[in-house]
């Protein structure tokens, strides 16, 4: 069961960019293109952490954040604004309301991240949740020439697709997955796997280095059944790797 985040955002183009970073960072993401849709999406949905525009039509994202805190389910959850300009009134006016945090346009995905990763620490620990990481897939089931055999994730380095097939390689060796990359980022522990690209999922620790690349990429260097592998990074997820990297 991985964490549930909520994107309450009017820009369309905006809105489908932030939901795809979070995604790809392992999050299960809802989005509702205003501020009422939003409120609908949270009280039936529950989520982990709420992203929510300021400025949109008919109710603006302090509207939201009250009826949100008026809600008995919703109280406590951790709610982000996202904002184009930093007027010291309006911040004032969400602090007052119960916001946890702000962020001006344009920001970097990688200050999103880490903003939404602070917030939910902070929750867990004021309400004394267990860490999220336990509702994180633990095992998978994978078969080779050999048969089948259940996986621990944690030994697992790399997963990727090949001929329209899922495959993972594990400590053990190369192993077929009945699962999709799609299903698996929101299932696996971002902290210890990050989705580089439509068709690679690396685990940090099969990392070894990276550098830049022609065209605007980045060549990741990867130990693979103790063999260096090359992932092909593109440039606009490096800042979210260097963030969940350092993390």
């Amino acid at each position: 069961m991985s964490i549930k985040l909520l994107v309450i955002e009017d820009f369309a183009q905006i809105r489908e960019n932030i939901a795809e970073l979070l995604t790809i960072n392992g999050y299960t993401v809802r989005t509702a293109a205003d501020g009422v849709k939003g409120i609908v999406q949270a009280k039936v949905w529950q989520p982990n952490l709420i992203v929510c525009d300021i400025m949109m039509p008919d109710m603006d994202g302090h509207q939201v954040l009250e009826s949100i805190r008026n809600y008995p389910g919703l109280v406590h959850v951790p709610f982000i604004f996202l904002t184009a300009k930093a007027d010291i009134v309006d911040v004032r006016r969400g602090m007052v309301l119960g916001a946890d945090d702000y962020l001006t346009k344009p920001f970097l995905g990688s200050d999103l991240l880490m903003a939404i990763e602070s917030r939910l620490k902070r929750s867990q620990q004021q309400q004394g949740n267990p860490d999220l990481s336990t509702n994180y897939l633990k095992t998978i089931f994978g078969h080779d020439e050999k048969g089948s055999m259940v996986l621990q994730v944690e030994d697992c380095l790399y997963f990727f697709t090949r001929q329209r097939g899922y495959y993972v390689w594990h400590k053990l060796g190369l192993f077929q997955l009945n699962k999709s990359l799609e299903k698996l980022t929101g299932e696996l522990n971002p902290r210890d796997f990050f989705r580089v690209n439509r068709h690679v999922v690396l685990h940090r620790k099969s990392i070894q280095k990276y550098a830049y690349w022609e065209k605007g990429k980045y060549c990741l260097f990867i130990s693979v059944s103790e063999k260096t592998q090359e992932v092909i990074l593109p440039k606009a997820r490096f800042s979210a790797f260097k963030a969940w990297l350092s993390g």
